[in-house]
């Protein structure tokens, strides 16, 4: 069987479309941070991006912000209510419209709000890849995240009937940065949303999350199919409508606190722990000092209540091909796997039910 891309490809091929539309079309399949290789990147010198207008450049160049030292900064707090209110003036004077309709005196007004650092609390119910954009370079493995934040947590996906979120969005200059912090998007979220738009459900309620960044201001989606206090339809491209409370969003986001739940480990220290202790009766390194002789009995020990261990959890670096009852199959990155055994450089993965086998390299495990 062949994966869902490749089948998409073939099918387009057929129907005579043109490489260039194959390119437009290609997704990735990423599904949480990883780490990238910025230098193979030809758009990390080009914070414009491939924008075609003066608006379009101006627009992603805000996108691409860099870090800043927050300690320095003076940030205000936000959540949803406080955030759509502190936005409402500016939102109903420009209803629908475009950077290169704001007149002299909105522009001004634009510029104040987007140089604003904020923090904005709300509970990360999906998260997913974005497309390729201009902001990117129309790049698609070098991508941003869309975070679907909201006022209160929700059991389900967002659907018909429920209200819209703030966004903020993760870019591929700083992707590195949270990769490092332990952040995992599948950890946070309450669910994925797939390239063919299905979600998977990641087994956790939202996390209450607080992210730090720049305001920008989306023009890009400032019309009513994007816009409004409520999901009214689901689209024939599968995307439901409207999708966001605002075209203000969170982009870049600079810094992430998960507030309940779990906390992130570092990568450095995720490192440290998986190296062995010595064991109690090892031998004291050359040159070291004797120990000194005990002078009172020690009392002893008192056994701790043992709690069995959860599943070792691997993720996918970069897309492997695995047998599967039916034929073969892509894990793509980001893809989260529990290892049921190692031997030299393969491991046995636990993947849709079946045991699998994938080198290590391709994995974090070390």
């Amino acid at each position: 069987m062949f994966p869902r891309k490749l089948v998409v490809c073939f099918s387009l091929l057929a129907m005579g479309a043109p490489l260039e539309l194959l390119a437009q079309r290609r997704h990735t399949e990423d599904r949480d941070l990883l780490p990238i290789d910025l230098s193979k990147w030809d758009c990390i010198d080009q914070p414009g991006g491939t924008a075609k207008t003066q608006n379009g450049v101006e627009r992603n160049k805000g996108k691409n912000r860099s870090m800043v030292d927050l300690s320095q900064l003076r940030i205000p707090a936000f959540d949803t209510a406080t955030l759509l209110k502190a936005v409402s003036s500016f939102d109903s004077q420009t209803k629908g419209k475009r950077r290169e309709d704001l007149s002299s005196a909105q522009k001004v007004q634009l510029a104040a709000i987007e140089k604003e650092v904020i923090s904005f609390t709300g509970y990360l119910v999906l998260a997913y890849p974005g497309p390729p954009e201009t902001t990117n370079c129309g790049d698609a493995d070098f991508h941003d995240w869309h975070l679907e934040v909201f006022e209160n947590p929700m059991n389900h996906p967002p659907g018909i009937g429920d209200p819209t979120p703030i966004i903020c969005e993760i870019t591929p200059r700083l992707q590195n940065m949270f990769y490092e912090q332990g952040i995992k998007l599948q950890d946070i979220a309450g669910y994925l949303r797939l390239p063919d738009l299905s979600h998977q459900d990641n087994k956790h309620p939202a996390r209450q999350v607080r992210f730090t960044g720049y305001v920008l201001w989306d023009d890009d989606h400032n019309g009513s199919a994007d816009i409004g206090p409520r999901v009214s339809e689901k689209g024939k491209n599968g995307y439901h409508h409207p999708w966001r409370s605002t075209a203000f969003e969170i982009h870049p986001v600079l810094k992430i606190e998960v507030l309940d739940g779990p906390q992130p480990v570092p990568v450095a220290a995720q490192s440290a722990a998986a190296i062995p202790a010595p064991p109690a009766d090892a031998a004291p390194p050359a040159g070291a000092p004797p120990a000194p002789a005990a002078t009172v009995a020690a009392a002893p020990p008192v056994a701790a209540p043992s709690t069995p261990a959860g599943p070792q959890i691997a993720t996918i670096l970069q897309p492997v091909k695995v047998k599967i009852p039916y034929g073969e199959t892509v894990l793509p990155r980001g893809t989260r796997v529990e290892v049921i055994s190692r031997k030299g450089a393969v491991i046995t993965v636990r993947y849709l039910g079946q045991d699998v086998l994938v080198p290590q390299a391709s994995t974090d495990l070390r």
